[in-house]
């Protein structure tokens, strides 16, 4: 071998060394944020959301996102043991009772000081007020899923109603469900989940409230109010007529809804998505065919309905927290993000008004995106989540089961649950 050749190799090997050492500072200068989440374990979300972290991590090459699958079923009761070990990730993904549930054990950070003024001016209006916790924002919403009630107009229509003027009160309502059911008897005129979960409680939160039921939280009358008892009374005369379908879940009826077999439906509005991926239906066809109106209202004159969106919630021992918050802005507001995981795959609202782009904004300009913005969110009401929000559903929707299903009388289901309450 030369001379030439043995210090052109010399060379070489230095350029690799230096390139090594690069890659390797570059490597450690990198911000890791951990970020536990079911979105990566179910099959109908994993490859958006991997293509949202991609994008982040294109558009941040000094963070570094390792995304922790975690089941639905069990993610709060495995961030709760990781939270009081100590050892919890940066962000975490997560809903309902569950996000009041980590709040409690006061490892959350607060993220009243992130947003910008500009993003604050941008979040719709009420999309915080449900996740302030002792006067601090403890987790931001990825996405809004109100329940609004649905309903179909070729039902409506074949039972002589005006499919364009759904009902307004709980006496309408009830009398345009037998309606649907004389004149269509294979049809479910109403689907309600009545089931024995947590979830279920959530559901029928906004009917008990339309009565004026409050049975437990801030302002609580009871189990066993006059109010409770009407809720029971109107659900078991439900029931008796075949307007409802006790014992299915929430989900059990959105294939059905599909099949033109449920005339009202309260849910959310990622229902339409479950609609058009089941039969394949277009957009025109589907506005045409479907509605979405609030709760009817009850004797205290108001509608309500519940939030199923996901939030996003930063450990307060993250050592990264600008890093993480960068990263529940994205999810939550960029336009990329909202158009192919929260529009596009979960059929769900962002929380801000718009995002900027024109394109994006526009697939939000939908008759059914502009009900649930403009008249359902607005009827939005805080549930009483929180530590013994799971054992008092239980009780509460013993007794509601047994209103639909037994023939106990309504006084002794209402005295009962209010003895499992008091427990």
């Amino acid at each position: 071998m030369s001379l030439l050749d043995k210090r052109w190799l010399t060379l070489i090997g230095a350029a690799s060394a230096v390139a090594m050492l690069s890659a390797s500072a570059m490597a450690q200068d990198k911000i890791t944020v951990t970020f536990a989440n079911w979105a990566s374990a179910e099959g109908t979300t994993r490859d958006a959301l991997e293509k949202i972290i991609a994008d982040f991590e294109a558009a941040n090459p000094n963070i570094d996102i390792v995304s922790e699958t975690i089941s639905f079923s069990e993610i709060a009761r495995q961030l709760v043991l990781r939270a009081r070990s100590g050892n919890p990730p940066d962000v975490a993904q997560i809903a309902g009772n569950d996000t009041i549930l980590l709040a409690g054990t006061g490892t959350l950070e607060p993220l009243d000081a992130y947003p910008s003024d500009q993003l604050k001016a941008n979040i719709k209006p009420g999309a915080l007020s449900t996740l302030t916790v002792d006067g601090k924002l403890i987790a931001f919403p990825w996405n809004q899923s109100p329940a609004g009630l649905w309903y179909n107009k070729e039902i409506l229509k074949a039972a002589g109603l005006d499919p364009e003027n759904p009902p307004k009160t709980i006496p309408e309502i009830t009398a345009a469900l037998e309606a649907i059911h004389a004149s269509q008897p294979d049809v479910i005129p109403l689907g309600m989940d009545t089931t024995n979960r947590a979830f279920a409680l959530t559901s029928n939160w906004p009917w008990m409230r339309v009565f004026g039921a409050v049975p437990v939280g801030e302002g609580a009358t009871g189990a066993n109010s006059p109010e409770m008892r009407a809720y029971l009374t109107w659900m078991r005369d439900l029931a008796q007529k075949g307007l409802i379908e006790p014992g299915r879940k929430i989900g059990e009826f959105r294939p059905l809804a599909a099949q033109g077999k449920v005339a009202f439906h309260w849910d959310q509005v990622l229902l339409q998505g479950v609609i058009q991926g089941t039969n394949g239906m277009s957009n025109e066809d589907f506005y045409s065919t479907w509605g979405v109106t609030t709760l009817p209202i009850g004797p205290n004159g108001t509608a309500h309905t519940f939030e199923g969106g996901h939030q996003l919630i930063m450990f307060g021992n993250s050592a990264n927290k600008e890093a993480a918050w960068s990263f529940i802005e994205y999810l939550s507001t960029d336009a990329a993000a909202v158009d192919g995981y929260t529009v596009g795959v979960l059929s769900s609202l962002p929380s801000i008004v718009a995002t900027g782009d024109p394109e994006v904004d526009a697939k939000l300009d939908t008759p059914i995106f502009n009900a649930f913005s403009t008249r359902v969110i607005p009827t939005l009401s805080p549930q009483p989540y929180g530590a013994e929000y799971a054992a008092a559903a239980t009780a509460i929707m013993a007794g509601v089961q047994e209103a639909v299903t037994g023939n106990q009388p309504i006084d002794e289901i209402a005295a009962s649950m209010q003895q499992q309450l008091d427990k």
